[in-house]
């Protein structure tokens, strides 16, 4: 039978069953919602027609992740579906099928990725297990989702991580995310100057200037300034990196170095420490290590300096919405947090108090840090020191396993900085580019509870598998057979006289003596051994 009569035979019953999908879908629309069933007919054969091309590239399907994962709240202005859930499970699905294709190579699994299947494992078993305390909110009775808790503190990072290292492994990968960043950055950038500068009615989404979480302070399109920080610090940081690359235009240049000042002061007007501490110390890993770019370094730090000299009054004071660092409120919270926390740790040390069961535990047993220190400073509020909160929840074992991930994932980042070629796109500087992106996460983890921010995990950790796999990558290549050496072709063991009459036993073709018929006879030069 051909294939044109199969394809003839199978055609009636893949219309068949298109048609009674669609038919279902639009009987489902009609009687959900009659009014807008035109509307959301349109945004599902938009959705249908994206799903079918990212299943088809998974770099796409990855960037759709790294977009849904940007506006993840701001996209429930326009629908109440969240995309990032079926944008992740269809990356998932679009890398899969490009391994079965022999197009990707399956994922390598080394100490890292089996320090995140335990730590999943370990999240998984708290999950299901019986606890003492319900996850709610004791004071509104709101449920707080342990298995959000773990898909958007676990498996979204370990996923980035890992399609980082298969789907972004190449020099096309790495600067489609490169330049995705640097689009969501600039959109931050410039959403967080409109809203100080008068422009506030150029920013989408509203929620940002009509209820924002933090007045005063730019919160960006997730209402949350220390994630916001990060996307700015991460753009900052790739516009630095693409200014300096060999080959980038004057005017791209120029444009670059303009919008990392932009992004500078954008991240100054979120008023969060650890960003701009985040920010100094990425700035001065690059003064340190980022050896043929340090040169821009330097001239940030001196701009830096200069800016808070000439604020130092406002800088340094305890106004916290002029962008003063000297507040000590939020210090008094996290004081008594710390103390909950190790109350907690010291009751249920192994296995924890529970996931997502600290804010009952600090309503019902709140611990005051002293007696210098107000009671009810930090009272019916979640961890906001990242490990102390795992270690509160999940127990000791549940917060080394966390550890060891990060740093198994910075000592890898160390060693692509030292082992990488320093004069190649993916080598050094995109090592050094990832050990940035997490130390944002190390630096940020002293002020909040990472595990409810998943572009706060997701971002670095996606560049950190990036690093990671150009490292595998350099290491299996450094570890090929050299001429001369067993498993190279040549007998192991031969000594230079050896090696020399083999070669004359068995010549190269460009070693062959030029045949008389060969109109190059005569011009060929036999090359040195």
């Amino acid at each position: 039978m051909s294939l044109l009569t199969r394809g003839r035979e199978r055609s009636p019953r893949t219309d068949l069953l298109v048609g009674a999908v669609a038919c279902v879908i639009v009987l489902g629309l009609a009687v959900s919602s009659p009014s807008d069933v035109g509307m959301l007919l349109a945004g599902v054969a938009v959705a249908a027609l994206v799903a079918l091309v990212a299943l088809g590239d998974p770099l796409l399907a990855l960037v759709l992740v790294f977009a849904a994962s940007f506006g993840r709240l701001a996209q429930k202005e326009i629908i109440s579906t969240e995309l990032l859930t079926p944008a992740l499970v269809g990356c998932a699905l679009a890398y899969a099928l490009a391994v079965k294709q022999g197009r990707k190579q399956a994922p390598t699994l080394g100490a890292v990725e089996w320090l995140m299947a335990a730590y999943l494992v370990w999240n998984l078993t708290s999950l299901f297990m019986g606890h003492d305390l319900p996850a709610i909110d004791p004071v509104t009775g709101g449920d707080q989702n342990a298995w959000r808790w773990i898909f958007t503190g676990t498996v979204v990072p370990f996923a980035a991580y890992v399609l980082g290292k298969g789907v972004a492994d190449d020099e096309r990968g790495v600067r489609w995310i490169l330049w995705s960043t640097l689009v969501f950055s600039t959109y931050s950038t410039w959403i967080s100057i409109a809203q100080f500068r008068g422009l506030g009615s150029l920013v989408w989404p509203r929620y940002i200037i009509n209820d924002p979480a933090w007045t005063g302070r730019a919160n960006g399109v997730f209402n949350q300034p220390v994630v916001n920080g990060l996307i700015l610090d991460m753009g900052f940081l790739v516009c630095l990196f693409l200014a300096t690359r060999p080959g980038t235009g004057r005017w791209t240049k120029a444009g670059l170095y303009l919008l990392a000042l932009a992004t500078a002061y954008a991240v100054y007007l979120t008023h969060t420490r650890v960003v701009l501490l985040a920010l100094v110390i990425a700035i001065g890993m690059g003064i340190l290590f980022a050896k043929g770019w340090r040169r821009p370094f330097v001239v940030c730090l001196v701009l830096g300096a200069a800016g808070v000299a000439a604020n130092a009054s406002t800088f340094f004071s305890s106004d916290r919405a002029s962008g003063g660092v000297g507040s000590s409120h939020e210090l008094l919270d996290r004081l008594n947090i710390m103390a909950t926390s190790w109350n907690a740790i010291q009751e249920h040390p192994f296995f924890g108090i529970g996931i997502a069961r600290f804010l009952a535990y600090n309503t019902w047993y709140h611990v005051q840090w002293s007696q210098n220190v107000p009671w009810d400073a930090g009272y019916n509020i979640i961890s906001h020191e990242n490990e102390i909160g795992i270690a509160a929840e999940l127990g000791i074992p549940g917060a080394l396993l966390w550890v060891g991930v990060l740093v198994g994932i910075l000592y890898t980042m160390w060693r692509a900085l030292r082992e990488l070629p320093a004069g190649e796109f993916l080598g050094q500087p995109l090592a050094l580019l990832g050990a940035m992106a997490m130390m944002t996460v190390v630096v940020n983890g002293l002020t909040v509870d990472l595990r409810l921010l998943d572009f706060a995990t997701f971002t670095p950790f996606l560049y950190a598998g990036m690093v990671a796999i150009q490292l595998e990558r350099h290491r299996a290549k450094a570890r090929r057979p050299r001429p001369g050496v067993p498993g190279s072709g040549l007998p192991g063991g031969m000594s230079g006289d050896e090696q020399r009459s083999w070669w004359d036993a068995h010549p190269r073709d460009e070693d062959r003596p030029a045949s008389p018929a060969d109109p190059a006879a005569g011009r060929r030069l036999q090359p040195s051994r």
